[in-house]
């Protein structure tokens, strides 16, 4: 908290000094006018910018209520006025002349081109979408999610077509594992345990998410199904610009966040926090019976759960000349996991109870990280080449404490044994450091080259001392006694070649991969683990544009998935005594093979389809293996079984149903065919299942909107086990407030409290069902105000790239392609400091 306020102090000291921040800023020259549709009426919150002859930005406003504008100062030279934003068609105004003898220049009225329609009496204006789907890409606009306002970024990931959340956090994208990367960097802030840090991470905070299923060999081999690139929120608007959210939800949810920039023309300093209290109950049932005889086992676990999180950033971008620009930010999280909870284990002989283990247990603990990234960009003059670089070091330590009291009683509820005491304080550490460099060159006026290299360096170690207490005295519990520790470093190096000729697309890539993991265990049966292999993981895309707005893509990649730290770590988890689990230092990495062919195509009205058939063939593939013994017991690890093959096909159309009413609608149809006779005979195992998506928004009179969110997920099967169908509905409700300065948002997630998950495990000797009872009927209400230089919440449109012009005609071409490129930038959500994942070129 210490840093939160003094991190906050530096911005407003920032924003109240303005005078040294804007030293370098234009201090003199203004331009005037008013903006006006085809019926003379005066167009507001349109976004007016000023470029220089090179396409950078001088200056912007927002129109006022009446159309009017003032943009000042401007400096002095012959400007390019551009128009646009929500509401009006983008128009260019040329030759503005701001002179020192002529040093104010009013462009009078100015019509603009209307994007706005009306219906019964709810004016329906141009906006970014909540879905952007390309062929290759898919972008989530979270503002547009009122659903997930108030939760966290497990929530937000949940509502995406392609992506799946399971009852435990864990995300997944067509159903296998993916890389969740945070500003087009690895999540390595999180210290490795990303699912627990996405249960913690405010939606408040992030601005968009970025799907792409088959990422070129510019991206790390890593992650079965592809990459999910989380955008945090980084503004872009002029002068000094904010916005706070308050919220608070049922059973004690609450969560805020603060959002601050400063910008000029050489600079832009941004201070982001958010902060998320949270606590749910997850409650499992498990029961078992043994084929041939009258035993039964059932066990009942109800916990509390808490995922608290404090998210900082801090950071500027300077603007070296046109050419250079560095940008500077430095995190520092603090994360709050752990719980309490009981479970009862009862063991029954006919119908009688002949036991009950009765367990209580306490946990507590989470990790505080920082990270420093510094990035360069750096622009040739050649166009379209240029240079980035980018470092990264983060550090993680963390503290952690469980707590166990055990006893069992007899069938007649008296005590059989002293209770037992366990504790198992422990700590750890995880560091990284990250630097890559990229580098991308126009061949002609077809081709481009990429190239790059990348080096990822990690350490990691955790230990803990635990204790045990039967009435004796505590001595070391040698069950629960865990040191581990491992270093690891990936080292890569690739190439990529794309272009265009005609209507098709092509590109080649090829990723070289030196990794070595160095692992070990301290404790009685100390042991040392070793993996290391050089790899070659290569890229093919082809494109077809077809009339009518259509498009067909096919694509190859080979990728990998390395196990993360909470699977290698060899920690026993006691807290459910019929159901133990630990990790396997013995794992090894996935080798995956992935083909994809897309279809695309756009309608009139703003419909879209996008359809894709998928592959994947997987080798060593990781698995939760559970084995089942004899008294009722389990025991869960996770195991690398000989393949897996995954074939499917997906679906999302957009429709336009009425001006004021659309909807997204995905299905993802899929076979799993697991082979893991490797580690057990019977984990021979195959299925066909499916899931779907909607969502729809429809807008209302009086600044009102709803959105309803619906999930259905089909029977499916895995390497043990069967889960069994579930499905909910999310609803929220907004309001606009304030001039559009301020959002009410209400909404209830899982409204008739349906997303519960059945697993049946049928054997020829014994049966079992678990039953998961997590939290997801949850109310919040949040409200947002916006503030600053821009009153209301649209971003300033991002700088062009283009050449001077020279003669009308030049002007003219470079118009259009700055007009394709704003559509790009606007279609990518990255922010400064930040690297947003672009599509594979040639696509």
């Amino acid at each position: 908290m210490r840093f939160y306020f003094r991190a906050l102090a530096t911005v407003l000291f920032f924003s109240t000094g303005s005078s040294f921040v804007f030293a370098q800023a234009p201090t003199s020259g203004k331009v005037t006018g008013s903006i006006t549709d085809a019926g003379n009426k005066g167009m507001g919150y349109v976004t007016v910018t000023l470029l220089k002859q090179d396409s950078s930005v001088v200056n912007g406003d927002l129109t006022k209520d009446d159309g009017s504008f003032s943009i000042a100062p401007t400096g002095i030279g012959n400007f390019i006025l551009r128009i646009s934003g929500i509401g009006a068609a983008t128009k260019y105004i040329n030759n503005i002349n701001i002179s020192a003898d002529a040093l104010e220049k009013n462009l009078g009225t100015i019509k603009a081109g209307s994007t706005t329609q009306q219906l019964k009496g709810v004016t329906v204006t141009g906006e970014k979408a909540a879905f952007e789907m390309n062929i290759d890409k898919k972008t989530f606009n979270v503002d547009k999610n009122i659903t997930a306002t108030g939760g966290s970024a497990t929530d937000v990931l949940q509502n995406i077509p392609s992506v799946s959340v399971d009852v435990d956090g864990s995300v997944s994208l067509r159903g296998k594992s993916s890389i969740i990367l945070i500003d087009g960097k690895p999540a390595t802030l999180f210290g490795g345990d990303v699912t627990s840090a996405l249960q913690s991470l405010p939606s408040a905070s992030i601005q968009s998410v970025e799907v792409i299923t088959n990422p070129s060999s510019k991206y790390d081999a890593q992650g079965m199904a592809g990459i999910i690139n989380i955008i945090t929120k980084r503004d872009k608007k002029f002068g000094f610009n904010g916005s706070v959210t308050v919220g608070a939800g049922t059973r004690d949810k609450y969560n805020g966040s603060l959002n601050l920039n400063v910008k000029n023309e050489k600079w832009n300093i941004f201070f982001n926090s958010s902060a998320r209290f949270n606590r749910n109950y997850n409650r499992t049932t498990n029961e078992r019976s043994n084929t041939g005889t009258d035993d039964f086992f059932s066990s009942y676990d109800d916990n509390i759960r808490k995922f608290n999180g404090f998210f900082n950033s801090i950071g500027a971008e300077y603007i070296i000349n046109k050419k250079n620009s560095v940008t500077l930010t430095q995190n520092l999280n603090r994360m709050q996991w752990g719980g309490n909870g009981v479970s009862n284990y009862k063991v029954y002989s006919g119908a009688a109870i002949d036991s009950t283990q009765r367990r209580s247990s306490y946990s507590v603990g989470g990790p505080l990280s920082s990270s420093t990234s510094l990035d360069y960009k750096h622009k040739f003059a050649k166009e379209k080449q240029e240079l980035t670089a980018n470092a990264t070091y983060a550090k993680t330590w963390v503290e952690r404490n469980q707590e166990y009291e055990t006893y069992i009683l007899n069938g007649d509820g008296t005590q059989r044994n002293r209770t037992v005491y366990q504790k198992a304080p422990g700590s750890g550490s995880n560091a990284s450091l990250n630097a890559q460099v990229d580098f991308t060159t126009p061949l002609n006026k077809k081709d481009k080259l990429d190239a790059g290299l990348k080096t990822q360096i990690v350490e990691f170690e955790s230990r803990n001392t635990p204790t045990i207490d039967s009435g004796f005295g505590a001595k070391t519990d040698f069950t629960l006694l865990n040191i581990f520790e491992y270093n690891q470093q990936t080292h890569a190096a690739y190439t990529n070649y794309g272009g265009q000729r005609g209507n098709w697309g092509y590109q080649a890539g090829l990723r070289l991969e030196y990794f070595s993991y160095n692992g070990s265990t301290q404790t009685l049966m100390g042991k040392s683990y070793t993996t290391e292999f050089l790899n070659l993981f290569p890229t093919a895309y082809v494109s077809y544009k077809l009339p009518k707005d259509q498009n067909i893509f096919l694509s190859y990649s080979r990728r990998t998935n390395r196990p993360h730290f909470m699977q290698l770590m060899p920690y026993i988890d006691l807290s459910n005594p019929q159901d133990t689990n630990m990790g396997n230092p013995n794992l090894k990495p996935e080798f995956i093979n992935n083909m994809e062919l897309n279809y695309s195509k756009s309608f009139k009205k703003g419909h879209n389809l996008t359809a894709s058939a998928y592959y994947q063939y997987t080798e060593s593939m990781i698995e939760r293996y559970r084995k089942f013994y004899s008294d009722g017991t389990t025991f869960t690890q996770p195991q690398n079984l000989n393949t897996g093959i995954t074939y499917g096909l997906e679906m999302i159309g957009k429709a336009q149903l009425i001006p004021i009413w659309d909807a997204t609608l995905s299905f993802n149809f899929f076979q799993n065919e697991v082979r893991g006779a490797n580690i057990d005979p019977v984990l021979n195992n195959s299925g066909f299942s499916w899931f779907s998506k909607l969502n729809t928004n429809l807008k209302l009179p009086e600044g009102f909107s709803l959105q309803i969110n619906g999930n259905y997920e089909a029977p499916k099967v895995a390497a043990q086990g069967t889960l069994q169908e579930v499905y909910w509905l999310d609803i929220a409700v907004r309001k606009n407030l304030l001039k559009n300065k301020a959002t009410l948002v209400v909404n209830v997630s899982d409204i008739f409290n349906t997303r519960k998950y059945t697993t049946t495990f049928d054997y020829p000797s014994y049966n079992q069902t678990t039953y998961r009872d997590r939290e997801t009927r949850i109310g919040n209400i949040s409200f947002t105000y916006r503030f600053g230089s821009s009153e209301n919440g649209n971003k300033e449109p991002k700088g062009m790239n283009g050449n001077s012009r020279r003669g009308n005609k030049e002007q003219k071409n470079q118009q259009t392609k700055e007009r394709e490129n704003l559509k790009t930038d606007e279609g990518s959500g990255g922010g400064e400091g930040g690297q947003s994942v672009p599509a594979p070129s040639g696509s």
